[in-house]
């Protein structure tokens, strides 16, 4: 052990130069090999079976050990049980310590304890047979799973369907060009379209077999129709167009009818009058009031207002009055609630009546939807299908053969339009591009003759 070689006349008075110029390492060993003997023990109070082995084999003891047959995975593991686990080893002591408090009293953790409510709780419980319920339902639901297990099993076995069915494909939205080739559902609606995957079908419509399919016009559009289904079809049509001009009119009123007009001059005058609001006006004497009766006295805007008690008499009778204006008021109220009284029987009857009224409306209103439900088309697009238009001829049109009839309406169009309303097609919207007005320019040059600018003179006359 070096020594360290001590310095004259070295200061000590503080803890660290104490510690700085003196030896302790002894001391130190010494703690350290108490420490060591707290935790492993003393040799002393060892016996000699933990220090020392008998070897009773001898040399055979290896021959011995080759003779025996190692365990089977069974055995092994019915060794182990009787092992401490290895995630437990953690919560043992390492120390050989002794614990400083002998007497340590020892605390139970909760819930091992039973306390006089649960003790009566479970009582009432074995007399019900809860538990015996609960362990039977236990082994009911082991033996449902067991039952499941072995019937996937047994569904798993059955090689009787076929992988390459076409129609179970096709069943999921994919097209046909991806059904024949030899690749994974997964990977057929991967490849398909955002568009198309998956798109679900549309119903069937209700009404395509109810409703006709040439509906039967009117006949007074016929090419000669006789006087009084003419004024009917005139009739309609009146009444029809007197709806859309009063829905244009409403339009009108609600729109371009809401704001007056002005004039120019007007306009001015208002923005000046608006623009101007808070600014200081010109001063006119010409409108002051008195400007005749101008002295030199000065006179205040507000004039003092004089502090005025008020006396006993003028005290009493103002409570008077608030004492008389609550009474005739709790009077209102008590006469209000003997008049509630007497009609209580007229508000019976009309709530009774209010009721029924309510029910045989909402009844009303459950047979119309129930109608229109039965009717309606299906939803196959955003769009609302178009209504008909009452068809119209005009007296001085009207031909009385075949010969000379005018047609105002196109075959095509209402045969497309028909099977629309019927909800055969999708109703659609015509969608119309506009056209781009592009301008044209003039570049001048030196090869430019005055001809080719009348020309193109002309031409943007004629385009305006």
């Amino acid at each position: 052990m070096s020594v360290v070689k001590k310095k004259k006349r070295v200061s000590k008075k503080n803890k660290k130069a104490w510690g700085k110029y003196s030896d302790i390492r002894d001391v130190e060993e010494f703690l350290e090999d108490q420490r060591l003997e707290e935790r492993l023990g003393k040799f002393e109070t060892k016996p000699d079976s933990e220090l020392f082995v008998v070897d009773t084999g001898g040399d055979n003891e290896d021959n011995e050990a080759e003779d025996k047959k190692p365990l089977s995975a069974k055995l092994q593991k019915r060794a182990k049980l009787k092992e401490l686990p290895k995630c437990f080893e953690i919560l043992l002591p390492t120390s050989k310590v002794q614990d400083p408090n002998a007497k340590r009293n020892r605390v139970n953790p909760i819930g091992s304890k039973l306390t006089a409510l649960s003790k009566i709780t479970e009582k009432r419980k074995t007399e019900k047979k809860v538990f015996e319920k609960k362990l039977a339902e236990a082994k009911k639901n082991r033996k449902m799973a067991i039952d499941k297990k072995r019937r996937n099993k047994k569904v798993k076995e059955n090689f009787n369907t076929d992988l390459w069915d076409n129609e179970t494909l096709e069943a999921k939205g994919i097209p046909k060009t991806l059904c024949d080739e030899f690749i994974s559902p997964e990977a057929q609606l991967h490849n398909v379209l955002t568009t198309q995957r998956l798109r679900p079908k549309p119903p069937l419509a209700k009404t395509v077999t109810t409703r006709a399919a040439v509906e039967t016009p009117h006949p007074g559009v016929s090419y000669n129709p006789s006087y009084k289904e003419h004024q009917e079809l005139l009739q309609q049509v009146g009444q029809h167009e007197q709806k859309m001009m009063k829905k244009e009119a409403h339009l009108l009123r609600v729109t371009n009818g809401m704001f007056r007009r002005i004039t120019q001059q007007e306009k001015e005058n208002q923005w000046k009058e608006e623009m101007s609001a808070g600014l200081p006006q010109p001063h006119n004497p010409s409108n002051d009031p008195e400007s005749s009766d101008t002295d030199n006295e000065y006179k205040a805007i507000n004039p003092p207002v004089k502090n005025k008690k008020k006396d006993h008499k003028a005290r009493r009778k103002q409570r008077e009055q608030i004492l008389e204006k609550e009474r005739l008021k709790r009077e209102k109220i008590d006469k209000k609630k003997i008049t509630d009284l007497y009609k209580l029987r007229k508000l019976q009857s009309t709530i009774s009546k209010t009721e029924q009224t309510q029910a045989t409306e909402r009844d009303k209103r459950a047979e119309k939807r129930a109608e229109t439900a039965a009717t309606a088309l299906p939803a196959l697009s955003a769009h609302k299908t178009p209504r008909a238009e009452p068809d119209y001829v005009d007296p001085a049109t009207l031909s009385g053969d075949l010969r000379n009839v005018q047609t105002n309406t196109n075959l095509l169009r209402d045969r497309f339009v028909s099977l629309q309303r019927r909800g055969a097609l999708a109703a659609s919207k015509v969608m119309m591009k506009k056209k781009r007005k592009l301008k044209s320019y003039f570049k001048p040059g030196h090869k430019v003759t005055e001809n080719d600018i009348e020309k193109f003179m002309k031409r943007s006359a004629g385009k305006k």
